[in-house]
């Protein structure tokens, strides 16, 4: 009974102070060009697209961005500012940045067939990320 005693101690002392795990909150992020900045400064700004059938974009369209159903899968979004800025780097882009978007992540964000997360419907881009 002794040798069960520290033993139920150590085990009671172990649980203390700990929290049930918690899901990872995201914001919603994008990357572009930094002419998007001059963008957001107009009263003209558009908003970034969510997922659009073939039939409602320009004809011209590049339809390697289209998925295998025929849909532009949105702009391609990221849970945060630090992962966009990753994209960044590996994706070597000059000259641009990393936008907040105006979004819920639960609600409006989708991962694509391509295995990167895109908005599902347009939304508003908020502000550039310093």
């Amino acid at each position: 009974m002794k040798i069960m005693l520290p033993i139920l101690l150590v085990g009671l002392l172990a649980g203390c102070g700990e929290t049930a795990p918690t899901a990872k909150q995201c914001g919603v992020y994008a990357i572009g060009p930094n002419q998007i900045k001059e963008i957001l400064a107009s009263p003209q700004s558009e908003p970034a697209p969510g997922r659009t059938a073939k039939a409602d974009l320009p004809a011209d369209f590049p339809t390697a961005l289209l998925d295998p159903e025929n849909f532009y899968r949105g702009m391609g979004v990221y849970c945060s500012a630090d992962e966009a800025r990753q994209a960044l780097v590996d994706q070597k882009h000059k000259d641009w940045g990393v936008f907040e978007i105006d979004s819920d992540w639960d609600k409006n964000v989708y991962k694509a067939d391509d295995g990167a997360h895109h908005l599902r419907e347009s939304a508003k881009i908020k502000q550039a990320v310093e």
